[in-house]
């Protein structure tokens, strides 16, 4: 990320191709001496992104485009960005495309949404750009496990057919508001900066040296500034974002079990629960999965824990029992 360009052993000619091909992926204006001026990779984002809206507001994200399968569509849990499973995107093989599917609030002027109804039929639209008509391969990891079932059954309404849903580590629906009324951490924002931290340290290899007592002793307005400059510092985000950053993740982990989301009917297809062997999240096996489905769950144990699970080294863990459940589902 913070390698030059330069120093690595490019030169002018091969630095003008990679512009001219930057410029054509994305679309986005970038001069010369812009690339001469911030020949990495940390600093040249930086410089897209602030020319770019597509950039900052794409609600499909090609983790993994290639292949002549059909596209396998995952939703990332609350904190609502596909950056965490670049990793599994990959080990899924490179004929297998994966698309992640990037929560409304993150970005851009528009805020999150209050219902998982809402936030499945947006998906929806933003799936059939790249596949118009079933049948449908779907996943998603804790919150987004809600939306990808409410997807499914807006689509099975509809007369498609969702040919696999794969949830990842998550409580069911109906256990939601019993664990939530056991838990503080959307209300606690110490506790929630902690929380978050540690999945930088998984997701990014950042470790923030988040100290709880010392963010505690801090004005209540001054914690987030602190929580930010640590993410900065440390790569877990970029040196241009915006302390916002931080109150939009916020606000959208929110908003998944403040929805009070519950199923109007039961998935017809076949379910995938992988439960990771090491999660302090879920506390039983199946978390009521099985009551969601008229089919015989599909129960895999799987790596890692509630956060890990989906990062190096366990994300071929993962990948292979989705790939098997992609199989059995008899599409291709």
């Amino acid at each position: 990320m913070k390698d030059d360009f330069f120093a690595l052993g490019g030169d002018r000619d091969t630095a003008e191709a990679l512009r001219a091909e930057i410029v054509t992926r994305f679309d986005t204006p970038l001069s010369r001496e812009a690339f001469l001026d911030a020949p990495t990779i940390e600093r040249l984002g930086c410089l897209l992104r602030a020319h770019s809206r597509s950039l900052n507001e794409a609600p499909v994200v090609e983790l993994q485009p290639h292949g002549p399968k059909r596209p396998f569509f995952f939703l990332p849990g609350g904190e609502g960005t596909t950056l965490n499973a670049y990793a599994f995107a990959r080990r899924m093989g490179p004929d297998q495309p994966v698309y992640g599917l990037q929560s409304r609030g993150l970005y851009g002027d528009r805020p999150p949404f209050s219902r998982i109804e809402d936030m499945a039929a947006d998906h929806l639209e933003s799936l059939r750009t790249v596949q118009p008509r079933g049948p449908y391969l779907l996943g998603g990891h804790c919150a987004g496990g809600w939306v990808a079932l409410e997807m499914a059954l807006q689509l099975q309404r509809r007369g498609e057919q969702v040919a696999m849903l794969a949830v990842c580590d998550a409580w069911s629906p109906a256990i939601v508001g019993a664990r939530m009324a056991n838990e503080t951490f959307l209300d606690d924002l110490v506790e929630f900066c902690a929380i978050a931290a540690a999945g930088f340290r998984y997701w990014f290899g950042a470790d923030l040296r988040l100290d709880s007592d010392e963010m505690r002793a801090l004005a209540p307005e001054q914690r987030v500034a602190h929580f930010m400059r640590l993410a900065r510092e440390h790569g877990a985000y970029a040196p241009d974002e915006p302390d916002t950053r931080f109150e939009r993740l916020l606000a959208v982990f929110r908003s998944y079990p403040r929805a009070g989301y519950v199923p109007t009917e039961r998935f017809q297809g076949p379910l995938t629960f992988l439960r990771a062997i090491d999660s302090k999240f879920c506390e039983t096996p199946t978390e009521g999965w099985e009551d969601v489905t008229t089919q015989p769950l599909r129960l895999r144990m799987v790596p890692g824990n509630h956060v890990s699970l989906l990062t190096e080294p366990h994300a071929e863990a993962v990948a292979h029992e989705v790939r098997a459940a992609i199989a059995e589902s008899g599409v291709s």
